[in-house]
């Protein structure tokens, strides 16, 4: 959404209209497809559809202007990232909700908000990377998950209802200091009162030693988070399961078997 969440110099980024304009190639090769579509047993097709991955790096940034919820380094990153003042934070969810207005004008059907795997939205969710005192930080789960709240309300808000968010949640951080499954439960209800239609499975940082995409993990490993939270009918919209949901075989199982309502 920003030069700042760049994983490098020059990396794919959407700020501008002229950015925008060169993404309509894609959706307008998408849209041209036709997929099948099963609803009612009817066997009809319908017109493919497509969503963009809004990403901001935080701490993971592979430049020197790296910024994050707290001033600290990852292990697996070469620059300390720099704190975000409260009026930048303000202003990085500001970027977040104009990234998802291109991204409309530039034809996708939505936008998937990435809030795991370690990413800048998850640094400010735990105390391992967050160590503000402001608004946005604290012991208070409810102050560290405004940052995340504030982008999906805000860019509800600003797409109106005919468009898709998705929120990428991290289930299962694997390191320390992670979320807790209490505070999993929290924020899915907080994201889904702030205007989202779909919560994806985020599982693990980067930085986790605990492999999750390999192929020595066996398929659909981790569905049975998806599954947890499911079961335990936290939130009513959608579902997504991921990691190693790589055959379409397995989907079918993951989703016949009720662990999810979608698979990626």
């Amino acid at each position: 959404p920003n030069r700042e969440g760049w994983f490098g110099p020059f990396a794919s980024k959407l700020t501008t209209t002229d950015e925008m304009l060169m993404h309509r190639e894609v959706t307008d090769r998408v849209h041209s497809v036709t997929v099948p579509s099963y609803d009612n047993g009817n066997g009809n097709s319908e017109k493919a559809r497509i969503c963009m991955q809004i990403l901001h790096t935080g701490r993971y940034a592979y430049h020197p202007f790296a910024v994050s919820a707290s001033a600290t380094k990852s292990p697996i990153s070469m620059f300390k990232a720099r704190e975000l003042s409260t009026s930048e934070v303000q202003g990085t969810v500001d970027d977040f909700v104009r990234c998802a207005v291109l991204a409309k004008s530039a034809g996708y059907d939505g936008v998937e908000i990435m809030g795991s795997e370690g990413y800048l939205i998850n640094q400010f969710l735990v105390q391992k990377t967050n160590l503000r005192t402001d608004e946005y930080g604290g012991a208070d789960f409810v102050n560290r998950m405004k940052f995340a709240v504030d982008i999906v309300r805000q860019t509800r808000a600003a797409v109106g209802d005919d468009f898709i968010i998705i929120f990428r949640l991290s289930m299962i951080d694997l390191v320390e200091q992670g979320s807790s499954w209490e505070e999993v439960k929290i924020l899915a209800q907080a994201i889904e009162d702030a205007g989202c239609t779909i919560i994806n499975t985020g599982i693990g940082w980067h930085e986790a030693r605990v492999p999750t995409i390999a192929t020595s993990v066996p398929r659909k490993s981790f569905a049975w988070v998806t599954k947890k939270l499911r079961d335990e009918n936290v939130v009513s919209v959608p579902l997504c399961a991921t990691n190693r949901i790589n055959a379409p075989h397995v989907g079918e199982q993951v989703v016949g078997d009720d662990y999810a309502d979608l698979v990626s």
